[in-house]
């Protein structure tokens, strides 16, 4: 097999698994983890039950990996923005910017958003669950984003942990809103940078 062949067909292949995620993330989205079935993805993506079993084991390792990549995703990007020589209400400027935006541009990205949700309360093998550790890693940054604009009078007093949790919480509810209505708009990220702004 020369070497074009090989690049095509691993090419093929992560294709192939790009699909069975795509179809999964939307029926996990819906339907949740328990209620989710195989059938539901393999029905989805108008895929075979072979092709999805020769990617993946169980419905457990699909949503393990939709949830590993909904997690990773969030806590790169608010790392990034805090190495940005930024003031601290600028850092959860830009952050609310980014997510809604892309809440608002890629569909995807509110299904990832109710990925987490759904993490968070259900009954799932400790594999997942260990997960949710990423998750606080992006909750902690903007409540150290919290701390420092406190420090220098920027943002409102309060608990730094409560309000990154409640600024997080309100983006969840605006994915939900975003999936559920068709002519929902973006509302504009000040208004989520006015829930910790002082003033």
């Amino acid at each position: 097999m020369s070497p074009r062949n090989e690049e095509q067909n691993a090419l093929i292949k992560d294709e192939r698994r790009e699909q069975i995620l795509s179809a999964a993330l939307k029926v996990f989205a819906s339907k949740g983890f328990a209620a989710t079935k195989i059938s539901d993805i393999v029905a989805g993506g108008g895929m075979s039950h072979g092709l999805v079993y020769h990617y993946f084991k169980s419905k457990e390792e699909i949503f393990y990996e939709l949830l590993k990549r909904a997690m990773t995703t969030s806590s790169e990007s608010l790392l990034m923005v805090d190495k940005l020589p930024l003031p601290p209400v600028e850092k959860i400027r830009q952050t609310a910017r980014y997510i809604l935006k892309s809440i608002e541009d890629y569909e995807d990205t509110a299904y990832y958003f109710l990925i987490v949700v759904h993490a968070s309360v259900m009954e799932a093998p400790d594999e997942i669950k260990g997960l949710m550790d990423i998750s606080n890693t992006a909750v902690q940054t903007l409540a150290g984003f919290v701390r420092e604009g406190q420090r220098t009078g920027e943002l409102r007093e309060g608990d730094p942990m409560g309000m990154a949790i409640t600024f997080f919480a309100a983006i969840e509810g605006l994915a939900i809103y975003k999936l559920s209505m068709s002519n929902f708009k973006m509302p504009d990220p000040e208004i989520l940078v006015g829930i910790i702004k002082k003033g």
